[in-house]
């Protein structure tokens, strides 16, 4: 059996528009006995809020196991590692790390701190959360988005904030998303063998594919990308194209 792990935002959907064909496709990879990951960098949502999403667009059961975002690398390789943390990020980023009984405290008093996406950035608290780095405290954020697709176009992500935080301080953040280490290691460490990927940005889909030594799959349906396309295997239009040749060599 062969799996690929596609990107969402952009590539299956763009904000609550699922984009055409997708579904089709879906099916067709299902009826191929091709395995689905469905992986983002995400994290504004939990990993049951994307599921209900996915299965409202698609009309399709979906198995909860195979999202994988950003919370669910904070949960496997970082959450048993702290005592609290510190959250720049939404109320329901906050709730879900409460759910993995790692208590959020104020700044000054965190083991860590964890960078999310805030609908309006709070200048000062981004300067406390800089100085309180520049003094050791160990630091991560989701993902380095610097913006993300939806159906009224291109808006500010999480990457935004980290690099203001990685300019100012002349350091790389520890990133939880695609593009950092340990997102694909935990595909590595749970023995999950990734043949194909599928997503809109190079930046993050196909650096994770070179990770996994999973051939790439770039769709031009969700962002614009600054950095090569060339560096995908393959450029197609939407996620409906890639059926013929994932099915082709399966």
């Amino acid at each position: 059996m062969k799996t690929i792990a596609t990107d969402l935002d952009g590539t299956l959907f763009k904000g609550e528009t699922l984009i055409d064909g997708v579904r089709e496709a879906i099916l067709e990879l299902r009826e191929n006995n091709i395995e689905i990951y469905f992986t983002t960098n995400n994290s504004s949502q939990s990993p049951s809020e994307i599921r209900e999403k996915l299965v409202s667009l698609l009309n399709l059961e979906i198995d909860i196991n195979k999202i994988i975002t950003p919370l669910i690398i904070f949960k496997d390789q970082i959450s048993k590692k702290l005592n609290n943390i510190y959250i720049y990020g939404s109320d329901e980023l906050k709730k879900y790390i409460e759910t993995l009984n790692v208590k959020i405290v104020n700044l000054s008093i965190s083991d860590a701190i964890l960078i999310g996406r805030k609908e309006i950035n709070n200048e000062i608290e981004i300067k406390n959360i800089i100085s309180q780095v520049q003094n050791g405290k160990q630091i991560y954020c989701l993902n380095k988005d610097l913006t993300y697709p939806t159906e009224y176009g291109e808006q500010p992500g999480n990457g935004a904030v980290v690099k203001i935080i990685e300019d100012e301080l002349s350091i790389n953040i520890q990133s939880l998303g695609k593009s950092g280490e340990m997102y694909p290691s935990y595909f590595k460490i749970n023995n999950i063998t990734i043949n194909f990927v599928i997503g809109d940005r190079v930046d993050t889909d196909i650096i994770f594919s070179k990770y996994l030594n999973a051939t790439s799959f770039l769709v031009s349906s969700g962002v614009d990308n600054y950095l090569d396309k060339s560096l995908a295997d393959y450029q197609l239009t939407n996620f409906s194209d890639i059926v013929p040749l994932v099915v082709e060599n399966s």
